[in-house]
Protein backbone atom coordinates (compact mmCIF):
# COMPACT_ATOMS: atom_id res chain seq x y z
CA UNK A 1 0.00 0.00 0.00
CA UNK A 2 1.58 3.20 -1.02
CA UNK A 3 -0.63 5.93 0.67
CA UNK A 4 0.20 9.62 0.00
CA UNK A 5 3.07 11.34 1.96
CA UNK A 6 0.90 12.04 4.85
CA UNK A 7 3.90 12.61 7.46
CA UNK A 8 4.59 16.18 8.39
CA UNK A 9 7.82 18.37 10.42
CA UNK A 10 6.84 21.14 12.41
CA UNK A 11 9.63 23.28 15.03
CA UNK A 12 8.70 23.42 18.56
CA UNK A 13 10.45 24.77 21.38
CA UNK A 14 13.82 23.10 20.00
CA UNK A 15 11.81 19.89 19.06
CA UNK A 16 10.92 18.58 15.52
CA UNK A 17 7.42 17.68 15.96
CA UNK A 18 7.21 14.50 13.08
CA UNK A 19 3.11 14.01 12.80
CA UNK A 20 1.16 11.51 10.86
CA UNK A 21 -2.88 11.54 10.24
CA UNK A 22 -4.20 8.06 8.96
CA UNK A 23 -8.27 6.72 8.62
CA UNK A 24 -8.38 3.18 9.00
CA UNK A 25 -11.51 1.33 8.42
CA UNK A 26 -11.05 -0.87 11.76
CA UNK A 27 -12.40 -0.07 15.10
CA UNK A 28 -10.77 1.83 17.56
CA UNK A 29 -10.77 -1.11 19.44
CA UNK A 30 -8.77 -3.00 16.84
CA UNK A 31 -6.55 -0.24 16.74
CA UNK A 32 -6.10 0.15 20.36
CA UNK A 33 -5.30 -3.54 20.33
CA UNK A 34 -2.77 -3.62 17.98
CA UNK A 35 -0.64 -0.14 19.55
CA UNK A 36 -0.62 -2.10 22.75
CA UNK A 37 -0.44 -6.22 22.30
CA UNK A 38 2.62 -7.84 22.13
CA UNK A 39 1.34 -10.40 19.54
CA UNK A 40 -0.25 -7.87 17.30
CA UNK A 41 2.66 -5.22 17.74
CA UNK A 42 5.61 -7.95 16.38
CA UNK A 43 3.40 -8.09 12.63
CA UNK A 44 3.74 -4.48 11.45
CA UNK A 45 5.86 -2.45 14.41
CA UNK A 46 8.42 -4.25 16.68
CA UNK A 47 8.76 -7.04 18.96
CA UNK A 48 7.49 -5.43 22.16
CA UNK A 49 7.48 -5.57 26.32
CA UNK A 50 4.40 -3.22 26.81
CA UNK A 51 2.90 -1.77 30.27
CA UNK A 52 0.22 0.33 28.21
CA UNK A 53 -0.12 2.22 31.96
CA UNK A 54 0.94 5.46 33.08
CA UNK A 55 4.75 5.02 34.66
CA UNK A 56 4.86 1.57 32.69
CA UNK A 57 7.86 0.17 30.90
CA UNK A 58 7.95 0.20 26.93
CA UNK A 59 10.53 -1.84 25.14
CA UNK A 60 10.55 -2.38 21.19
CA UNK A 61 13.21 -4.49 19.19
CA UNK A 62 13.22 -3.36 15.56
CA UNK A 63 13.94 -6.43 13.58
CA UNK A 64 14.75 -5.10 10.43
CA UNK A 65 17.47 -2.81 12.30
CA UNK A 66 18.37 -4.70 15.25
CA UNK A 67 17.63 -1.39 16.83
CA UNK A 68 16.26 -1.26 20.69
CA UNK A 69 13.70 1.54 21.84
CA UNK A 70 13.02 2.02 25.88
CA UNK A 71 10.57 4.52 27.28
CA UNK A 72 8.16 5.29 30.05
CA UNK A 73 4.44 5.24 29.31
CA UNK A 74 3.40 8.91 29.96
CA UNK A 75 -0.02 8.87 29.31
CA UNK A 76 -2.63 6.16 28.90
CA UNK A 77 -6.33 6.26 28.22
CA UNK A 78 -7.22 3.26 26.93
CA UNK A 79 -8.61 2.89 23.42
CA UNK A 80 -8.02 6.48 23.09
CA UNK A 81 -4.36 7.74 23.71
CA UNK A 82 -1.41 6.28 24.71
CA UNK A 83 2.22 8.22 25.02
CA UNK A 84 5.35 7.30 25.73
CA UNK A 85 8.98 8.46 26.52
CA UNK A 86 11.44 7.38 23.17
CA UNK A 87 14.62 5.78 24.41
CA UNK A 88 14.64 8.69 26.97
CA UNK A 89 13.94 8.90 30.56
CA UNK A 90 12.30 12.64 29.81
CA UNK A 91 9.44 13.45 27.82
CA UNK A 92 10.76 17.10 26.79
CA UNK A 93 13.82 14.66 24.88
CA UNK A 94 11.89 12.62 22.69
CA UNK A 95 8.29 11.10 23.27
CA UNK A 96 5.63 9.45 20.73
CA UNK A 97 1.81 9.67 20.90
CA UNK A 98 -0.62 7.92 19.07
CA UNK A 99 -4.71 9.46 19.46
CA UNK A 100 -7.27 7.31 18.06
CA UNK A 101 -10.61 8.66 17.42
CA UNK A 102 -13.74 6.58 16.31
CA UNK A 103 -14.97 7.43 13.13
CA UNK A 104 -18.15 6.58 10.80
CA UNK A 105 -16.41 3.45 9.07
CA UNK A 106 -13.49 2.82 11.38
CA UNK A 107 -10.99 5.28 13.29
CA UNK A 108 -8.45 8.32 13.03
CA UNK A 109 -4.81 7.65 14.22
CA UNK A 110 -2.88 10.32 14.85
CA UNK A 111 0.88 9.48 15.58
CA UNK A 112 2.86 12.37 16.56
CA UNK A 113 6.74 12.12 17.59
CA UNK A 114 8.89 14.71 19.27
CA UNK A 115 12.45 14.43 18.93
CA UNK A 116 15.57 16.89 20.03
CA UNK A 117 17.49 15.27 16.70
CA UNK A 118 17.29 17.68 13.85
CA UNK A 119 19.23 15.30 11.05
CA UNK A 120 18.10 12.28 9.16
CA UNK A 121 14.17 13.25 9.78
CA UNK A 122 13.80 12.03 6.48
CA UNK A 123 15.12 8.83 7.85
CA UNK A 124 12.39 8.61 10.42
CA UNK A 125 9.72 9.72 8.70
CA UNK A 126 9.81 7.26 5.99
CA UNK A 127 10.26 4.86 8.68
CA UNK A 128 7.22 5.58 10.53
CA UNK A 129 5.39 6.15 7.10
CA UNK A 130 6.33 2.55 6.62
CA UNK A 131 5.56 1.23 10.06
CA UNK A 132 1.86 2.58 9.24
CA UNK A 133 1.61 1.19 6.21
CA UNK A 134 2.43 -2.19 7.58
CA UNK A 135 -0.14 -1.43 10.60
CA UNK A 136 -3.04 -0.98 7.78
CA UNK A 137 -1.90 -4.57 5.97
CA UNK A 138 -2.03 -5.93 9.28
CA UNK A 139 -5.33 -4.81 10.08
CA UNK A 140 -6.38 -6.51 6.87
CA UNK A 141 -5.07 -9.76 7.89
CA UNK A 142 -1.92 -9.75 5.47
CA UNK A 143 0.94 -9.91 7.41
CA UNK A 144 4.34 -9.07 5.49
CA UNK A 145 7.82 -8.42 6.05
CA UNK A 146 10.12 -4.98 6.29
CA UNK A 147 9.96 -3.85 2.49
CA UNK A 148 13.29 -1.69 2.20
CA UNK A 149 12.83 -0.80 -1.30
CA UNK A 150 9.38 1.05 -0.34
CA UNK A 151 11.45 2.61 2.84
CA UNK A 152 14.07 3.56 0.40
CA UNK A 153 11.47 5.30 -2.06
CA UNK A 154 9.69 6.88 1.07
CA UNK A 155 13.06 8.22 2.61
CA UNK A 156 13.74 10.01 -0.72
CA UNK A 157 10.73 11.88 -1.30
CA UNK A 158 10.74 13.06 2.48
CA UNK A 159 14.28 13.96 2.26
CA UNK A 160 13.31 15.86 -1.26
CA UNK A 161 10.17 17.56 1.00
CA UNK A 162 11.85 18.73 3.92
CA UNK A 163 14.90 19.70 1.91
CA UNK A 164 17.76 16.88 3.39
Amino acid sequence: MNGPMDGTVTQSEGSSVLRFERHLQHSVDKVWASLTQPEKLVNWLAEAEVEPVEGGRIKLTFANTGDVMNGRVIQAQPKAVLAYTWNSEDASESALRWELAPEADGCRLVLTHSIHATERLSYMLAGWHVHLDLLAETLAGEIKGWPWSHWEEMREKYAEQIGE
